[in-house]
């Protein structure tokens, strides 16, 4: 970056954007908006983001389980959702079966897989749309043991426009974060789900 600006007439401010946390993100909206002298504007934008947080939040505590979920970030190694992904599944109700706030994404066995019996399993490739996604379904749903996973035996596997709410760091994951709330908790919370934001797969999942 240096050495592109290092030519311009002007030299510019750069601002490096690498958050961890949803939180991360409504800060580095504000960081934006002191640099460009747009402060109201950023603060009016993250105070919305942050009810929407805080609503999911609030309504998922009420509850009465929790389940596990297993997000797959990737297919082939298997990996799971990292950075910010983790703590949606907590804000949003659930119990992470693999990664937690403060690890990335990370390869899996197949084995420990079966192993954490997920009650939600949401694929997220990472930087793709629902389409694409499902061209990766049926890798995993040839593997031994998935038909006797809950996810699948009680038809709650989803494929989730990862392009859109959970790969980009920017506020479209607090939609994402409502769609995984109504992915795991539909007794507490509908409608939220915008079109082509997500689907839910039924029955065998091989041939998707």
């Amino acid at each position: 970056m240096a050495e592109v600006t290092a030519g311009l007439a002007k030299q510019p401010e750069v601002i490096s954007l690498d958050p961890q946390y949803l939180g991360d993100i409504l800060e580095d909206i504000r960081r934006v908006g002191r640099a460009t002298g747009t402060e109201e504007t950023a603060e009016t934008i993250t105070s919305r983001l942050q009810e929407r947080i805080d609503a999911v939040a609030e309504r998922a505590s009420q509850a009465s389980s929790k389940p596990r979920v297993l997000h797959l970030e990737w297919v082939d190694p298997l990996m799971c959702g990292g950075h910010w992904v983790p703590e949606m599944v907590e804000l949003a109700g659930g119990v992470n079966c693999f990664g937690d706030k403060e690890t990335g994404s990370f390869r899996m066995e197949w084995s420990d897989v079966v192993a954490s019996r997920p009650d939600v399993i949401v694929f997220m490739p990472c930087g793709f749309e629902v389409k694409r996604g499902l061209e990766d379904v049926p890798i995993v749903a040839a593997l031994e043991g998935w038909d006797s996973l809950p996810a699948v035996e009680n038809n709650r596997v989803y494929v989730v426009d990862a392009s859109a709410y959970t790969s980009r760091s920017g506020p479209r994951l607090i939609t994402g974060l409502e769609i995984m709330a109504e992915m795991m908790h539909p007794e507490l919370f509908s409608g939220l789900i915008p079109e082509a934001g997500a689907t839910r797969l039924y029955g065998s999942l091989a041939s998707v």
